[in-house]
């Protein structure tokens, strides 16, 4: 039996859609021009890497930089949360055995509170720098490659059978 031998195929075994004489399988008449995948000679699509995402991205590149910024800082303030976490537990796991100490550990314990206040307000605003950064930065790379495929579509010549 050939190659195309009219079974239906299993795997990696090729099937016409079209019969020899031009007609599909359940005989109605089409046309006889086949098309690059019904002879199995589709070209390969082209290697796009990412260098050609960033070659798109250039124009934003500023709002990119003040992104990873944003975002290596907001990191920071997730990191920095349990270290003064863990100084306030140091604070109020020492011996204190005057008021003066007892005081000066208040005051420590307000101070690292505050400090882990600010800390969550920058990680907060930061986290919403990088969000709407990005997110504006890759809706504008989209919105250039749409445009770019666009144009490439309309200075394509029109081909008729």
């Amino acid at each position: 039996m050939g190659k195309f031998s009219g079974m239906k195929g299993f795997g990696n075994e090729k099937v016409p859609l079209l019969d020899r004489g031009g007609r599909k399988r359940n005989d109605t008449l089409v046309d006889t021009h086949l098309t690059d995948l019904e002879h199995g000679d589709a070209v390969p699509a082209a290697n796009v890497g990412f260098c050609r995402v960033l070659s798109l991205a250039k124009p934003d590149a500023g709002k990119l930089v003040v992104a990873t910024i944003a975002l290596l800082l907001a990191s920071t303030s997730s990191l920095l949360i349990p270290k003064f976490g863990g100084k306030i537990i140091d604070i109020v796991s020492r011996d204190v055995e005057t008021p003066e100490q007892r005081a000066e550990a208040l005051n420590a314990v307000k101070n690292t509170i505050l400090e882990i206040f600010l800390i969550v307000v920058l990680g907060s605003v930061c986290t919403a720098l990088r969000a709407w950064l990005f997110s504006s930065a890759s809706e504008r790379v989209v919105a250039r490659l749409r445009k770019n495929l666009f144009t490439h579509l309309i200075h394509q010549e029109i081909a008729f059978y």
